[in-house]
């Protein structure tokens, strides 16, 4: 090649120095950001997907239900917040005659987790972490918890068990933390959903092998268990 052109082409080359050198900080600040994309985007699917099952039963309920004229000074509303208020709609949903919606307490110790006593319950009593049934019939039960992992050099197993009267009816198991692949923290959601048929007085409550993990500081308000009574056998 003539030399003249070949030194002109030179400085439009890149050289190998420039072209194989990338800084460690940025790669491990992309792999940073990824994985955040990544948990921003799963717990948003999962979301999406809890408020379309509750939806698809209220649904089923509403069909289900007789239609009840409205009583002498209620009435449907013209604006305000209802929608942003979980008492509210609760309190307009067709399951009036049993529902609870509890957050997880802030001081867990223990695989059985405790949830704030504060919580929003009619027909329905809560006491040592159990909610106690008081109307037979079938129940819809919803549990979401999220964790946070700061990664040991092993791999953890994140268990999630739904009890009726101590017995496992619904579980949800998923390994997080590779063995050998150095991460800093995983942030993990786990939920589970059960129909079940539920005399007086059994119990629901909520197991975590590692409750360490379970995130109660980043979302404190997505760590929840919720029942209703979809179909009363009395």
């Amino acid at each position: 090649m003539d030399p003249g052109l070949q030194q002109a082409l030179n400085p439009l080359a890149p050289s190998q120095d420039t072209a194989m050198h990338v800084p460690a900080g940025s790669v491990t600040s992309h792999l940073g950001a990824t994985g955040r994309g990544y948990f921003y985007f799963t717990t948003a699917s999962l979301a999406l997907c809890l408020v379309f099952a509750v939806a698809t039963i209220m649904v089923l309920v509403v069909q289900k239900t007789d239609s009840i004229p409205n009583p002498p000074g209620k009435f449907h509303l013209k604006g305000g917040n209802c929608s942003e208020d979980i008492s509210c709609i609760l309190e307009r949903a067709p399951f009036k005659k049993s529902w609870a919606y509890l957050q997880v307490s802030k001081h867990i110790n223990k695989t059985k987790l405790s949830w704030n006593k504060d919580g929003i319950t009619h027909g329905v009593r809560y006491q040592d972490g159990n909610l106690v049934i008081q109307f037979p019939g079938w129940y819809f039960i919803i549990c979401q918890l999220q964790f946070l992992v700061k990664c040991p050099e092993h791999s953890v197993d994140l268990k999630l068990e739904l009890l009726i009267n101590r017995d496992v009816k619904k579980q949800t198991l998923v390994t997080v933390c590779e063995s050998g692949v150095q991460t800093k923290n995983i942030y993990q959601n786990l939920s589970q959903f059960l129909l079940e048929h539920l005399q007086v007085n059994a119990t629901i409550s909520v197991k975590v092998d590692k409750f360490q993990y379970v995130d109660t500081n980043t979302f404190p308000l997505e760590n929840v268990l919720s029942i209703f009574l979809y179909s009363s056998s009395d």
